[in-house]
């Protein structure tokens, strides 16, 4: 949910303050965001990430407004778009068993590639190639989706077509490892160096603005209360 994700992102905080006093000097960076820290400062320079940010909700925000009452369109206009879109019987519950939710799915390698090739092959009818790695994709539950489920879906997307930090494969990777184990969170937490910390750190931010994107969106035609309480029980099941 919305108000646990804030949390885990002031945990992160704490460890990085932690590990920035336990070594000298360094520098992490991103296409969009350069940090550059030391023992009693850091500095952030991410104007062109907030650039891209503003420039990927304003447009994503015309085009989810046109299909808003229309779900299905929503996801054709994203097949449309040229991305892989795949329809899948209790995809939630297949996915959480290797930490992924229904969405957008950022590309994978390994284990977890072969299980989604797998569970394409078995409910989508897709043919396996390359078994042990993936491609960035979407998948629903089969029948009509949930608009803001699919507009959250949209934002990913975008932000990872955008380049932006946080969606490269090593983050996405901590941030999933980190956040599905919560009662390890801390020990995982400590082997990770600070550059590791910082890409978890970026991975939270871009989940928490695909979930502020949807609740703006859904104020306007829900109201905020009824819009809160709707966006909590999509993501309840990511807990």
């Amino acid at each position: 949910m919305i108000f646990i994700k804030e949390m885990f992102q002031k945990y992160i905080k704490k460890f990085v303050h932690k590990k920035r006093n336990n070594e000298n000097s360094l520098s992490y960076g991103s296409p969009t965001t350069k940090y550059a820290m030391n023992s009693c400062c850091n500095i952030k320079l991410s104007s062109l990430t907030e650039k891209k940010k503003n420039e990927i909700n304003e447009k994503l925000y015309v085009i989810v407004k046109k299909y808003i009452n229309y779900p299905e369109k929503l996801i054709q206009y994203i097949r449309l778009s040229g991305a892989n879109v795949y329809k899948v019987k209790n995809a939630e519950k297949y996915l959480s068993n290797i930490g992924e939710e229904e969405g957008f799915i950022t590309p994978l390698k390994g284990f977890k590639a072969l299980y989604i090739n797998l569970l394409l092959y078995v409910f989508a009818g897709v043919n396996l190639k390359a078994i042990f790695s993936t491609n960035e994709m979407f998948i629903f539950n089969e029948g009509c989706t949930e608009i803001y489920t699919i507009a959250r879906a949209f934002h990913k997307y975008y932000g990872f077509k955008y380049n932006l930090p946080g969606y490269d494969y090593k983050s996405q990777e901590i941030f999933k490892k980190v956040y599905g184990n919560n009662k390890r969170k801390s020990s995982i937490l400590n082997s990770c160096s600070i550059k590791d910390i910082y890409a978890c750190k970026e991975a939270i931010a871009r989940d928490l603005e695909s979930i502020n994107f949807t609740i703006h969106l859904s104020e306007e035609y829900e109201g905020s209360k009824k819009a809160l309480k709707k966006i909590k029980e999509n993501n309840s099941a990511n807990v």
